[in-house]
């Protein structure tokens, strides 16, 4: 089954606790190489850049997120000239919002 059937429920797993310590941790790891962000049809396409720094940052962020948000779908890309590390989530209707409203708009806020 994919991770994108919208049958899969939308929901974060972790309590409040655990997201306000995710939530810093996931700022101090990739606000530094955070370059922006793209909505797509069933999720959000982030950006940062090139450096060795933002593919583990990312790498990290993802192993984190499948333990407490396993509907979605998590796509890394690095391509030539690797000046960017993209990050691509996908999965059924709400998560772009969650996504969005959890990870974009912190990182938005800071780079504001």
């Amino acid at each position: 089954m994919s991770q994108n059937d919208p049958s899969r429920e939308v929901a974060c797993t972790l309590t409040e606790e655990q997201e306000r310590e995710r939530s810093e941790e996931v700022r101090s790891r990739l606000i530094t190489t955070y370059l922006g962000f793209e909505e797509c049809e069933n999720g959000v396409t982030i950006r940062f850049d090139g450096a060795d720094e933002a593919l583990i940052a990312a790498a990290q962020f993802i192993s984190a997120e499948l333990q407490c948000c396993a509907f979605a779908e998590y796509e890394l890309t690095v391509s030539p000239p690797y000046e960017e590390t993209v990050l691509t989530i996908t999965g059924p209707d709400r998560t772009r919002q969650l996504f969005r409203d959890g990870l974009v708009d912190r990182l938005e806020a800071e780079t504001a």
